[in-house]
Order: C-alpha cells, then structure tokens, then sequence
C-alpha cells in the first residue's frame, strides 16, 4: 500500500492527489501540519524527505518526494482511465507538464497575497526569518547537515525575492508567465486531449484551482474557453476526493485539517 504524505492547502499536494485519485490509485493518506507545527522539518519527515518539502509518496523502500515524480506513478498506474496518447500527443502532454512546472506557483500566490493583505507584508517575511533561524539552530546537530543547508538556502532566496525590489512589477511579471502558458494550451473539446485525462489535465486542473483561490481569474481571459473546462473538470469526482482548493480556508490551517 502507498502512502502519501501531503498537506491540504499544499498546491503541490493538491497536484499528486488529482493525479493518484483521478488513476484510481489505492493509498493511504496521511495528512501533514506545515504551517503551525511544521512537520515538514520534523526528524521523521526528513528522513522520507531531506527536502523537507510535500508531498512525498512512500510504498515500501521506494519513495517519491517530488509532485512531478508522483504524477508520473499515477500515469503509470491509470490503465485505461487515462488517455493512451500516440507519441505526437504524449509529447505535447510533457510539454505542457514540464511549462507548467516553470511557473513558480508560491511567487505568484504569496506575491499577490502581500500587495492585497497588508498584514501580509510582514507576516510572510517573518515567518521566512523564523524558518531560517530555527533551521541554523537546528543544524548542529542535524542527521543530514547538507539538506539543512539546502533548506536555509531555499528560504533565504525567497526572503529576498519577497523583500527586495517592487513586488508589484514582480507580481505582475509571474501573471505574465501565466498568460503565456495558459495561451498555449490546446483547445479543449473535452478534456485538454480528449474524452479521457492525461497529465497535462492534472496540472492545468489545479493551477486553475489556484487561480481562483488567490482571485487572479482575470488571467484566463486569454483562454475564453477555459472557464467551460474548468466547470466540466470540476464534476469529475476525482476533483472533491482531491480536495482542491478554489478558495483560501484558514480555518482549516488553524484547525490543522
């Protein structure tokens, strides 16, 4: 049995549950705290993932620790669930999947976050700086120094990218990457392919969930026909056993669910 580890607001998360759900992948589910208790940096987590990053999918002495990866084990496990693509199509669906991951998804939503929510402006950076500190005490007696380094680093890019510069010319740098994706995307008779899902349907899927959640739907005016796609995407019942978030839930951070 497979076990993933995942949070509920992670959009990643979100991400490799469309995909295993929608591949009718059997696994067990266990949910993570990121933001109060911060499992992720939890010694346990760390020895599934150095990264200490989510999700991670662990069946037996294999282990993912990358959404991208977990995708590519739901296509593997779907059958005939999923679209059998010809090698034209199958390359267009990797071709959308790797622009997909282009887009650094966390600078568009905390970006906005920050321009919209004053609070915001402070919170996020003290809340990087926190990360940072307890991270650089914690390294002294670290099983796995390295990834601690790794993790110190990562936060202090985005403390800097966060602190530094006009977020607004950089918010609206990451919309204009946004645009340009979307733009590219097939016109959808159905689904992105066709009548059956493939990888690409999974990560448009949730981008547009994100969209929504962080009110940037305005991007999609490059795509009239998106919003007739994103309604139909929404009825399959991979999308509610998913749990894909179409607007922000605090209550469910603070409740740690």
């Amino acid at each position: 049995m497979m076990t993933l580890y995942h949070a509920s607001s992670s959009y990643y998360s979100m991400i490799a549950r469309l995909g295993l759900w929608e591949a009718g992948a059997t696994f067990d589910s266990h949910r993570m705290d990121i933001h109060i208790a911060k499992e992720q940096l939890a010694p346990w987590y760390v020895a599934i993932n150095p990264h200490m990053t989510v999700p991670s999918l662990v069946e037996g002495e294999r282990i993912w620790r990358d959404s991208r990866d977990i995708l590519g084990v739901a296509a593997e496990r779907a059958g005939s669930r999923w679209l059998a693509a010809d090698v034209a199509t199958g390359e267009k669906v990797d071709s959308i999947v790797a622009a997909h991951y282009d887009i650094p998804i966390e600078r568009l939503t905390f970006a906005k976050a920050m321009t919209r929510i004053p609070p915001a402006r402070w919170l996020f950076p003290r809340m990087l700086r926190r990360i940072v500190h307890d991270l650089q005490a914690e390294l002294p007696n670290a099983s796995d120094p390295d990834a601690v380094r790794s993790k110190i680093a990562v936060n202090s890019e985005r403390l800097d990218y966060f602190t530094t510069g006009r977020l607004t010319d950089k918010l609206e740098a990451e919309r204009e990457r946004v645009r340009r994706f979307l733009s590219t995307l097939p016109m959808p008779a159905e689904l992105l392919f066709g009548a059956k899902p493939t990888a690409a349907d999974i990560v448009v899927t949730v981008l547009l969930g994100r969209l929504k959640m962080i009110g940037e739907w305005t991007l999609t005016t490059v795509r009239p026909d998106i919003g007739d796609y994103f309604m139909r995407v929404q009825t399959l019942p991979a999308f509610a056993a998913a749990d894909i978030w179409t607007r922000f839930q605090l209550h469910r951070i603070l409740l740690r669910r």
